[in-house]
């Protein structure tokens, strides 16, 4: 084995699980929506938001607002879009020391280290604030390069940057967007990090699922 491709969001960075996070009004407040609109409204362009249909986070909250009718007036969406962003940033700042000292302890045992993530654009944008920059080499973002997991074509092109092939990396993730499965179809062997969120995952694949509930368990698992 040659490399490591960890998720990003409740694999190696967690918004939903730290208590410091859980102060802000719910997004459909902030929007002027309800949570089944705004939940109807993401089933129906998720898959657009997360392949880059719209370019910022602005386009997707005006997109959403005009969508649900909103009562919102521009500058109050152009506010809330502001918001979002400088939201995401702290979110992206803040990594656990447990996942760099995980993260030596991999490139310790001779293993390259990458990260492919489903993401909109203000988190990419946020990602230059992120002080895991310094421990990654490629970074595949599904805004990006136009696809998401489980699509086995971003696995593909993460590996491809990376120059090693499939079957010779593992994917680290939490399982969500069924993403261990994807890995595993084109030959990556998947790990489920259960360390943030504990997931009930899916698996039709060979060999069983590995399971790692803890930060500190991952780098012995990978020798």
């Amino acid at each position: 084995m040659k490399a490591v491709f960890f998720d990003l969001f409740e694999t190696l960075i967690t918004e939903k699980t730290r208590k410091d996070f859980q102060t802000r009004a719910p997004f459909h407040e902030r929007l002027g929506t309800t949570k089944d609109q705004s939940s109807l409204w993401w089933a129906e362009n998720e898959d657009a938001a997360m392949t880059g249909r719209f370019p910022d986070c602005l386009a997707h909250f005006t997109h959403l607002c005009v969508a649900v009718g909103s009562p919102l007036t521009k500058d109050e969406i152009v506010m809330a879009a502001q918001e979002h962003e400088v939201w995401k940033s702290k979110v992206l700042s803040c990594v656990e020391p447990q996942i760099f000292e995980m993260l030596r302890a991999v490139r310790e045992r001779g293993l390259k280290v990458g990260i492919i993530s489903n993401a909109l654009p203000e988190e990419v944008l946020a990602w230059r604030f992120c002080p895991l920059q310094d421990h990654v080499d490629p970074v595949v973002f599904s805004c990006s390069v136009g696809v998401m997991k489980p699509d086995r074509e971003i696995f593909e092109l993460a590996c491809s940057r990376m120059c090693v092939q499939p079957s010779e990396a593992y994917f680290v993730g939490d399982g969500g967007y069924d993403e261990l499965q994807g890995a595993a179809s084109v030959g990556m062997r998947a790990i489920q990090a259960a360390w943030y969120q504990d997931r009930d995952v899916e698996w039709s694949c060979t060999p069983p699922l590995a399971r790692v509930g803890s930060i500190e368990d991952l780098p012995e698992l990978l020798r």
